[in-house]
């Protein structure tokens, strides 16, 4: 069961997301023929500042979903009850007190804000960033009850849906009146329609969610304040790393060269993002499986993760290496040029962030955040200093050279140090080991594709992206079914998808 929860999971998520960010595609394609580079760079500069105020969430709700696994696999609905009452509770403050920080904000945006855009517009085009993100906080909070009882694909649907929606009014709006204002009310009314939606299902599916008013006892409230604390560092950590870079290079570049670069950028989160929401419907299951005590599994369904990552990761990765330029300048136009070095160290840091994935899911479910609460705080320091002085030696690429010198000092080794300790209880050079071999074996794809599309990289029309795309997609597979085919993580997802497919005949 718990397989194929996971596997339903992983399926819909990957497919959901997918789905969702075609018509994204569209719209930002839309969205520069009618506002222009500088709407589009302020975009992502709000998105940038939204994601820093997230900051006051703390990180509760991991530690609630977390909390939740043990509760919800005994029946235990006056716990659970407990638990979501309090994050409700929680939430609503942090709402509030996001929204009287972002008030705040509002007369510093020029410092940012620069160019030809109206102050009094860029602070109201705000206010709507900021409406829309509070939103989530009033009313999300017993969505993660879906994640726990592992129906999250349920919530990737749903999203997927809303964003089909939003899509299709605002391409439409903006070819009707190209308006920032009207772009961003249908945004915000699509995110209600979704929020209620959602809450009513919740209602229906688990109404002993709403027949008390529980408060947690302080044998629950300790540990999960604890725990509470630990997310908040690396809370810290990912904001500061993940959202300042378009602050930086809008203050010190200005607001185009933000715009051209989450062109790049926005292609590259959306492969990580159909990544990580596949391995994230796997989440509940390794939390159900940590509970039920089989250590003996824990580490080998580790490795099994950790193929499969690396399969999924070098492949887009390479891919992206060799299609990401030739597919922004023929979706968009010539003025989105990022030169080959900045794409490739983006590429690195998403890399080596990806390849966290499976560490990553089993130091979530298994609670571990106060053990490197402090590497999370050290890395951002190290990142913030590092991109303010090397984009003034370097110009933008020194932005992403201050996050690789972060990621390689810190979270790249300190995350597996505490899963293999606390988790595997295995030593972490085995881990390394596994690591550097895949990488290594990575390599060898990556040259050979890149020599055989580096003449059709420069060629900007469909019939050549297409072929470029075609020709990755067999030299790097196929270079892989040769490597593999020996491999028992590789046997076991082979006997897997063959055992379904066999399965499904006789039925």
């Amino acid at each position: 069961m718990r397989t194929k929860k996971a596997g339903q999971n992983f399926v819909f998520g990957f497919i959901t997301v997918l789905i969702g960010l075609i018509p994204m595609f569209i719209v930002r394609q839309v969205f520069l023929e009618t506002l222009g580079t500088e709407l589009l760079g302020l975009s992502s500069l709000y998105t940038s500042i939204v994601g820093l105020l997230a900051l006051a969430e703390l990180g509760i709700s991991s530690a609630i979903i977390y909390s939740l696994y043990k509760p919800f696999a005994e029946g235990n609905h006056e716990k659970v009850r407990a638990y979501i009452n309090f994050y409700t509770r929680f939430y609503r403050v942090i709402g509030l007190t996001i929204f009287v920080i972002g008030l705040a904000i509002l007369p510093f945006l020029n410092v940012f804000v620069q160019g030809e855009i109206d102050l009094l517009d860029a602070q109201l085009y705000f206010l709507l960033f900021l409406g829309n993100s509070l939103l989530t906080y009033f009313f999300s909070a017993k969505f993660s009850i879906i994640i726990v009882a592992q129906d999250g694909y349920k919530i990737a649907i749903a999203m997927a849906i809303s964003k089909l929606v939003a899509a299709f009014f605002q391409i439409l709006i903006l070819n009707i009146y190209a308006s920032f204002y009207y772009f961003l009310i249908i945004q915000l009314l699509v995110s209600i329609l979704y929020l209620i939606t959602m809450n009513l299902y919740v209602r229906n599916r688990y109404e002993w969610l709403f027949t008390g008013k529980e408060k947690l006892g302080k044998e629950d409230k300790a540990p999960l304040v604890k725990n509470i604390k630990a997310l908040f560092m690396h809370k810290i950590g990912d904001v500061v790393v993940f959202s300042t870079d378009n602050l930086v290079i809008s203050y010190y570049i200005n607001l185009t060269v933000v715009g051209i670069f989450n062109s790049y950028n926005m292609i590259i989160t959306a492969a990580s993002t159909m990544i990580y929401a596949g391995l994230n419907g796997i989440t509940a299951s390794i939390g159900n499986l940590l509970i039920d005590g089989e250590k003996d599994k824990i580490y080998q369904i580790h490795k099994k993760i950790f193929f499969f990552s690396f399969w999924l990761v070098s492949f887009a990765i390479i891919s992206l290496s060799n299609t990401l330029r030739q597919f922004v300048l023929l979706w968009l136009d010539d003025t989105q040029f990022l030169d080959t070095f900045t794409i490739s160290l983006i590429l690195l840091n998403f890399y080596i962030t990806l390849m966290r994935a499976s560490v990553e899911k089993f130091k979530e479910a298994g609670g571990l955040y106060y053990q490197d609460r402090f590497a999370p705080i050290i890395e951002s320091i190290i990142n913030l200093i590092a991109s303010l002085i090397l984009i003034r030696i370097m110009g933008l690429p020194g932005v992403f050279v201050g996050t690789l010198i972060s990621n390689l000092l810190v979270v790249f080794w300190v995350q597996p140090l505490v899963v293999y300790k606390y988790i595997f209880k295995v030593k972490l050079r085995i881990y390394f080991i596994m690591y550097f071999k895949y990488f290594s074996l990575g390599i060898i794809p990556l040259l050979l594709s890149y020599f055989a599309t580096r003449e059709l990289q420069g060629v900007i029309t469909i019939n050549a992206f297409l072929l470029n795309c075609l020709i990755n997609i067999f030299i790097i597979n196929t270079v892989y079914l040769i490597m593999f085919r020996k491999n028992e993580e590789f046997l076991y997802f082979k006997n897997l998808i063959l055992g379904k497919l066999v399965s499904r005949k006789q039925a």
